[in-house]
């Protein structure tokens, strides 16, 4: 355990406020030879949290667990960044330093840290008949044996005590180098506390401070020494500051980190400032961390001191968990923008990934070039992975040796989807994708023989059931008042739910004088994307010269309720939908959502204003797959513009790739394939949009794994109308984000607003 600094005169001394000279943190550990992912660690802590954020940490519970970063998760939801081990009892047989436990904790993406609790023999003789102990006589303080080992006799040769100090760290030297050969780097802090109470007329705490400074600094570099001579290299050095002991310091060029032990000090969840700025003052080229407390600083405070420490680790149990440090305070704690949680952990560079055709788009036989383009250097290697088809094909690791480099060369003689992944590790993956000869993409199914005759019985069935619409007037914004009217739309049809949806159009418009805009709704139920929307309805109204705009919602469920009906429905009713009746195509589910499509076709094509040529269905993701399949069903439907269209290509898996979503043979192992071949090929766009003449305007993602590049191909080979295809190497099934954001909205996005807006004219 640790001891307390209780004088109070020496710590308001101590704590006034002094200048701060700022120092620059070197950008390499003090370790030349520190491997690849223990200078990726320390980049990552100087270049990305240092000043900026804090890592939330806790110790382990005297030895070799993560106890306490379990019960942090338990009562907060999110593990701490850092788990501190201990090699107390590195001399137990029962307790192996060997197991996977630190291994574990790197990989899921924590910071590893090591404290050694360093027991030497009590007796004088150096002998084990008395026991062993970290402590000396007065840090012990009559509760336990102290021991009187020399630190000045551990580092003279041919001394007792240097034969039991080399046994010992010969121990240790095994456990580092089996983390080191796992790619584990680890917060070294060995010898904390040396100085204890010696600078203030008392005496010294452990064993390694009771001969006084210089044989301390003497012993630190020993040690240090003696782990790099046999390869350790996977440590960053933090020497633990009493404040007080400047002349404790081993020097700049032994330290990477300096750290605090902070207890007993009247605070109420503040950030330590004094201690924090009295540090910054004697160390400007170091990191801070405070490495233990009993109260945890909150970020609140921490941020109005700029006292971002480094790291903050709680000494384990009484402290972890106590009054001050509830389970509300750690659930707040670690929500707070400023702390930094393991699953926030990034060490990794960031990387972008390009093609050389930046259509995405090659010939068979021709090579397409990957090239990387890195932050900085690379310090550790990069797992690169290569999926054909969305299957993995070959995976291998490289270490580069500069920014840019090149990732993969490839050329393939078959027509081919190509996603290329890498990743440094402990790092989020950057990826690319393109297309090999895409045009020789065929649908998994055939098409059923009676697919047209199906759809045929279907629309009788539905022109034999009389229409009956209910209307309700809707208030539109501002802008539109007096210009365009939007009213609530509620149709009859087959199947579970009727047509539901928003329809709007321009005030006073003519007989014949608007196209038809429709807007079907991506795949959810809840979600704001999945709902009609009043301004989105009437800006559509608005586009071109004016048009009958239909806001279509996919299920049938009611517009403008509370979140909690739509959560309701989603956890009920409409949960897992895409999956309901799969093998039964007189029942399952998208039959009825087509239906209502058709409906809502036929209804809007019923009203006057409608110049009887041009009816344009848009659509992303479910929204795009019920458009291509209105285009399929619907003769009138004119023109098509969708992104990453879902429901194309049902059996790709067939084909030996990856189908559209929902991927239903993927999906439903449990369910006899022969069941699922006689529904799915009737629901399939890649069938359907085969008897449609509309235009088709499509964007796809070269890396979305929900619609697939070769899902979408597939369809659009089979389209016999015009077609303009837009493919983003850089895109998943999301809307691309951060720095790809603004390019993708100019080369791509805009391209599509301005082709329904043109067709509309």
């Amino acid at each position: 355990m640790k001891r307390f600094l209780l004088l109070s005169a020496l710590l308001l001394a101590l704590f006034m406020p002094g200048i701060f000279a700022q120092g620059e943190v070197s950008p390499q550990p003090i370790d030349r030879e520190a491997t690849g992912p223990t200078r990726q660690l320390y980049r990552y802590l100087r270049d990305k949290v240092w000043g900026r954020q804090v890592l939330a940490g806790c110790q382990a519970r005297w030895d070799y667990n993560t106890t306490d970063a379990d019960g942090i998760r338990e009562r907060a939801g999110k593990y701490p960044a850092v788990n501190i081990f201990d090699f107390q009892h590195f001399r137990q047989r029962n307790l192996n330093y060997l197991a996977p436990t630190a291994k574990q904790w790197n990989d899921a993406g924590g910071i590893v840290g090591f404290i050694w609790h360093w027991s030497v023999p009590v007796d004088p003789e150096l002998t084990p008949k008395d026991g062993f102990a970290f402590y000396t006589p007065t840090g012990a303080e009559g509760r336990r044996p102290g021991t009187l080992f020399s630190a000045r006799r551990a580092v003279q040769e041919g001394t007792p005590e240097q034969r039991i100090i080399n046994e010992n760290l010969d121990t240790i030297v095994r456990y580092l180098l089996h983390y080191q050969e796992q790619g584990i780097p680890i917060l070294w802090r060995p010898f904390h506390e040396a100085a204890g109470n010696t600078n203030r007329g008392g005496k010294a705490w452990f064993w390694w401070g009771n001969d006084g400074a210089e044989a301390f600094k003497k012993l630190y570099l020993y040690a240090q020494r003696y782990l790099m001579q046999r390869g350790v290299h996977n440590l960053i050095y933090i020497w633990t500051s009493e404040l007080d002991d400047d002349d404790w310091y081993p020097g700049d060029e032994y330290v990477d980190i300096v750290a605090r032990d902070q207890y007993r000090v009247a605070s109420d969840h503040g950030s330590f400032k004094q201690q924090f700025d009295l540090l910054r003052s004697k160390y400007p080229t170091k990191m801070l961390a405070l490495a233990e407390c009993d109260v945890v600083p909150s970020a609140a405070a921490m941020e109005q001191d700029e006292a971002r420490w480094l790291f903050v680790a709680p000494w384990t149990t009484p402290f972890v968990f106590s009054r001050q440090n509830d389970d509300a305070f750690w659930k707040q704690f670690l929500g707070e923008k400023l702390i930094l949680t393991r699953d926030e952990v990034n060490r990794a560079g960031t990387y972008r990934l390009d093609i050389d055709h930046a259509s995405g788009i090659y010939a068979k036989g021709e090579r397409a070039v990957v090239t990387c383009h890195a932050e900085e250097v690379p310090l550790d290697s990069v797992r690169v992975r290569v999926y054909l088809n969305n299957m993995l094909s070959r995976e291998f690791s490289l270490m580069p040796a500069s920014r840019d480099f090149t990732a993969l060369e490839l050329a393939l003689d078959s027509t081919c989807a190509v996603s290329v992944e890498l990743q440094e590790r402990h790092g989020k993956p950057a990826s690319i994708g393109y297309v090999v000869a895409p045009e020789g993409f065929r649908a998994g199914y055939d098409e059923p023989a009676d697919l047209m005759q199906y759809w045929a019985d279907q629309k009788q069935q539905l022109k034999a059931l009389p229409m009956q619409v209910k209307t309700t007037p809707l208030v539109v914004p501002a802008q539109y008042q007096g210009k365009y009217v939007c009213q609530d739309v509620e149709i009859n049809c087959l199947g579970p739910a009727p047509v539901r949806g928003y329809m709007a159009k321009p005030v006073g418009a003519k007989k014949k004088s608007l196209p038809i805009v429709i807007l079907c709704r991506a795949a959810g139920v809840s979600g704001y994307w999945c709902r009609c929307q009043v301004g989105e309805c009437v800006g559509n109204a608005a586009l071109g010269g004016g048009a009958l705009s239909l806001d279509l919602n996919a299920h049938g469920m009611l517009n403008g309720q509370k979140d909690d009906y739509y959560r309701m429905l989603e956890n009920g009713l409409l949960r897992n939908y895409w999956e309901h009746n799969a093998a039964d195509r007189e029942t399952y589910y998208f039959r009825g959502m087509y239906l209502r499509l058709l409906r809502a076709i036929e209804y809007m094509a019923s009203q006057p204003e409608w110049d009887g040529k041009r009816i344009i269905v848009i659509g992303e993701s479910q929204g795009g797959g019920q458009a291509m399949a209105a285009a399929g069903l619907d003769e009138r439907v004119s023109a098509v513009c969708v992104h990453v269209p879902a429901m194309q290509d049902l059996g790709g898996a067939r084909a030996g790739r990856r189908s559209g979503w929902p991927q239903p043979i993927e999906n439903h192992p449990q369910l006899d394939a022969s069941m699922l071949d006689a529904t799915l090929p009737y629901f399939d766009g890649a069938l359907l949009i085969r008897h449609s003449r509309a235009e088709i305007f499509c964007e796809m993602g070269l890396i979305d794994t929900t619609c697939p590049p070769a899902s979408v191909w597939a369809s659009l080979n089979a389209a016999p109308g015009k077609k303009t295809v837009n493919c983003v190497p850089y895109r998943t099934h999301a809307w691309p984000s951060n720095e790809e954001h603004p390019s993708w909205r100019n080369d791509y996005l805009q391209p599509r607003l301005d082709f329904i807006e043109n067709y509309l004219k």
